[in-house]
């Protein structure tokens, strides 16, 4: 093989290697999406009566392996209270993705939402508190609404 040709292999390597990260990084992006909009529609019930405030935004994740790359976030105000859905990475050991979910200035009580399975195409989100993994349980409606009726009775007996 002469220069020309060793050449052309590394830059057709490159090449495939930046689109399969592209790939990557939509794959993530669009499982963050779905994931989030689930929540919307878990709580329009909420939303319609004025209980929740729905708060989008954006956030700009580096992970070594893909780069610097844009996901949405989403935060639910609950009076003076804020349920964050914030996504840390794609490239995550054990999992193929994981976002964190937390009440703001209650970081070290989080719950970490992964996806799990055989295949990122096959995977299931789980949702389990960071302190405890083995803890996990299915990412659904009736389990995060007992997650967040927990912490506001904590945070009831509190400020008692």
């Amino acid at each position: 093989m002469g220069l020309t040709e060793k050449l052309r292999a590394i830059r057709d390597a490159e090449k495939q290697k930046s689109e399969d990260i592209g790939l990557l990084k939509q794959q993530w992006q669009e499982a963050v999406d779905k994931v989030l909009n689930e929540t919307k529609n878990w709580f329009s019930e909420y939303l319609e009566l004025g209980l929740f405030k729905a708060i989008e935004d954006k956030k700009t994740i580096h992970e070594e392996l893909l780069g610097d790359y844009v996901v949405n976030t989403i935060e639910y105000e609950i009076s003076q209270y804020r349920l964050v859905f914030e996504p840390v990475g794609r490239i995550i050991l054990g999992s193929w993705g994981r976002i964190d979910v937390y009440f703001r200035g209650h970081k070290t009580d989080k719950y970490i939402l992964v996806l799990l399975g055989e295949s990122f195409e096959n995977a299931k989100w789980q949702i389990a508190p960071f302190q405890d993994r083995t803890k996990r349980k299915d990412f659904t409606k009736e389990n995060i609404e007992s997650i967040i009726e927990t912490w506001l009775d904590q945070q009831k007996a509190m400020a008692l």
